[in-house]
């Protein structure tokens, strides 16, 4: 089985395996004209939306794009962490590809890798983005050069705008005068300032992006412009008036604040990222109901925030006659915990870290407001978009165009998703330990194996059927061990990766 993995993941990494690509889907009289590209990024944002069933979340213009697209009810990153998610993406190879998986940049890791801008780019669209696309500012400005811009504003640090915030700015780069990288411009974990929404970056993104889409409306060109929404990550930061929204006295912590019964070693996780922040409690000491209630208030906030934003690009496409020719993906770049397992952020693989929403509007084609339950993974956006605008697919691309599912949202599809999470000594190969995670119709598997050996340390088996919440390993009982084969196998084998599905 060793050896196996070992080939599978080569065999990934040199993108050896192919599809047939589908036909083309354009509607009648439009296949001659290039469609544009609305490329919506949104950072650490879950499926905590109306459209995916929360009906306590405020989130009318996301909801709204569900309604003109396809929704996918299950659609997976490959890393779930902001750097190797979107190099992931955007490059389309798989994290194991040049160790896309150490987060570097991609620039560093793969120079030569055509992304998925460069590919439009190539092919005759004018290219535009702002905000957060990819993870590393050299990566923007090798990617885009002056075609990527941020807007300027007066808040401090990672974005505080409040007296209160920033004096705790402030102090905190004070106590870690001897090591500033320890204190990052962090402040306190949310903020509610009594503010319109360009205040804070992700506002005045759009007012910038807005004013593009008025040069672009006229312009000769087809464009493909990009939007990297900062927020709901951390700080939980918003205008006053989306706080408002919600009353606190209404939101609910998560039901399961441990860890699934049977947890191994590596299931454990102090999330590291929350508690740089101002007021959190450090070492392993869990959150006070209160301050987590305080959280996942500012997180639902940001969710709204982001939300208004997007409802302004729609608004815009709509006044300058852009929709019906522009393809719009909304994407959150991997899931969230909100104290599920009594755990905050991402950093692992439960089914809350990988998971993330996934919305495509293609207005020249059918399936607009039907929902699919395909598994899809992150990977497959590249070849997607291709077909989707008629461009060429690149040789190197290791996901599959999901453009099928236009045509028929239930048809048979991948028989698994696969995330991976690297845990420990993610630059020392010889001591890396990475959890390997496919998510099937019905369970969510893991195994947890050292690289260097592909020796399997631990494994993690989830029945989505009887525990969506993923709060009993089944993995070590007796009466599960043909089902853990059997989906070992499958992780190993890449038993699949490509199901065996209708041509298109």
């Amino acid at each position: 089985m060793n050896c196996t993995r070992r080939a599978f993941l080569q065999s990934l990494a040199a993108g050896a395996v192919t599809l047939t690509a589908p036909r083309r889907l354009y509607a009648s009289g439009r296949a001659s004209e290039k469609m544009n590209v609305l490329f919506i990024a949104v950072d650490d944002l879950r499926p905590q939306l109306g459209c995916y069933g929360q009906s306590q979340m405020i989130s009318p213009n996301i909801d709204r794009l569900a309604d003109e697209g396809l929704l996918f009810e299950r659609a997976y990153c490959q890393q779930p962490i902001c750097m190797a998610s979107r190099a992931s993406l955007l490059s389309g190879y798989r994290p194991e590809y040049n160790r896309i998986y150490t987060c570097q940049s991609l620039q560093v890791l793969a120079p030569d890798a055509l992304s998925l801008n460069q590919q439009f780019e190539q092919n005759g669209y004018e290219i535009w983005a702002s905000g957060k696309i990819y993870h590393h500012r050299e990566d923007h400005h090798h990617q885009f050069g002056d075609r990527w811009h941020n807007p300027a504003g007066n808040w401090v640090g990672r974005g505080y705008l409040t007296p209160e915030a920033i004096t705790a700015v402030r102090e905190n780069e004070k106590r870690h005068a001897s090591d500033p990288a320890a204190a990052g411009g962090r402040g306190p974990a949310f903020e509610a300032a009594e503010v319109e929404d360009n205040a804070y970056e992700d506002g005045a993104m759009t007012d910038l992006a807005l004013s593009q889409l008025e040069r672009l409306a006229h312009g000769s060109k087809p464009f493909w412009m990009a939007l990297g929404f900062h927020k709901p990550h951390l700080p939980f930061n918003a205008p006053a008036k989306y706080w408002r929204l919600y009353d606190s006295q209404r939101i609910h912590l998560a039901d399961n604040p441990f860890l699934p019964k049977n947890a191994t070693e590596f299931t454990r996780f102090n999330y590291s990222e929350l508690r740089h922040y101002v007021g959190i409690p450090q070492g392993t000491e869990p959150l006070p109901d209160d301050l987590a209630l305080q959280l996942v208030h500012g997180y639902y906030a940001c969710v709204s925030y982001v939300d208004a934003q997007i409802g302004r690009l729609l608004q815009a496409l709509d006044r300058f006659k852009l929709r019906d020719k522009t393809v719009i993906v909304l994407w959150g770049d991997h899931g969230w915990k909100l104290g599920e397992h009594g755990l905050w952020g991402k950093h692992t693989p439960f089914e809350w870290d990988c998971r993330a929403p996934l919305i495509i509007s293609a207005p020249h084609l059918s399936a607009a407001g039907q929902r699919t339950r395909a598994l899809a993974e992150f990977v497959d956006l590249y070849p997607t978009l291709c077909d989707l605008c008629g461009l060429p697919k690149p040789e190197h691309l290791q996901g599959d165009s999901l453009t099928p599912l236009w045509q028929d949202p239930t048809r048979p599809w991948k028989r698994a998703a696969f995330t991976q999470w690297p845990k420990q000594d993610r630059d020392n190969p010889d001591k890396l330990i990475t959890g390997y995670a496919i998510k099937t119709d019905r369970c969510r598997y893991v195994e947890w194996t050292r690289v260097k050996t592909l020796d399997i340390l631990a494994r993690e088996l989830y029945d989505h059927k009887t525990d969506p919440g993923e709060n009993i390993n089944l993995a070590g009982l007796a009466e599960q061990q043909t089902l853990v084969q059997s989906l070992s196998r499958m992780l190993n084998h890449g038993e699949g990766w490509r199901t065996l599905r209708p041509q298109p």
